[in-house]
């Protein structure tokens, strides 16, 4: 009988044992999970089009000279649950390089992983004589000419209403090609260079 009891109690501190280990591992789980779920992931930034236009190559030193960009690209929030708030977001044009222009862009709205992609566009023009020269050189060289994008940005994320303290973000896409028509004729200013193909952009 005193066996049996000695049995029974071990058989009873075994299954104690055992759940405290379940609940352990379910502890553990969950926090791994918690962990994913909350650890902030940079948003991505793609550009999908870059259109170059107005590049007289006819034109005189006393004509207005102009480069004239159209840019589309999206913006990618891959946190699940993070909403991620964007202030103050401009592209810098670079060309050389070196940056030649930088447009401010309108902050999109707060987004997470259910929105996937935020559209954006932007258009501007650069009248730099020494930036016109240099582009109407290299395409009459190669037929093409290469660009480059810098989106800057601070940035922060938010969860209900808490959010975390705003980070500086800078995010580069170069060499961005651009391909020209080889025949180009004289007087037509609606020649348009368009963007090769789409490009991520890396952390700078």
């Amino acid at each position: 009988m005193p066996m049996n009891i000695n049995n029974r109690d071990l058989y009873v501190k075994l299954l104690h044992i055992g759940a405290a280990m379940v609940i352990i591992c379910l502890l553990g789980m969950t926090i791994i999970l918690l962990c994913i779920v909350f650890t902030p992931h940079l948003p991505s930034f793609e550009v999908t089009s870059l259109t170059v236009s107005s590049l007289p190559m006819n034109a005189t030193a006393q004509q207005k000279q102009s480069v004239f960009f159209h840019f589309e690209g999206l913006m990618q929030n891959p946190n699940a649950v993070l909403a991620a708030w964007y202030k103050n977001p401009h592209l810098e044009l670079l060309f050389n390089y070196s940056s030649v222009a930088s447009v401010r862009l309108e902050p999109p709205h707060l987004s997470n992983g259910n929105q996937i992609n935020l559209p954006f566009q932007v258009e501007f023009t650069v009248d730099s004589q020494k930036v016109f020269r240099e582009v109407a050189a290299q395409r009459r060289a190669h037929g093409s000419i290469n660009f480059g994008i810098t989106l800057q940005t601070w940035i922060k994320y938010v969860f209900g209403g808490i959010g975390s303290k705003p980070h500086f973000l800078s995010l580069k896409c170069y060499p961005l090609q651009v391909t020209f028509s080889p025949e180009y004729n004289v007087g037509n200013e609606t020649d348009i260079g368009m963007l090769v193909a789409p490009s991520q952009c890396r952390v700078d």
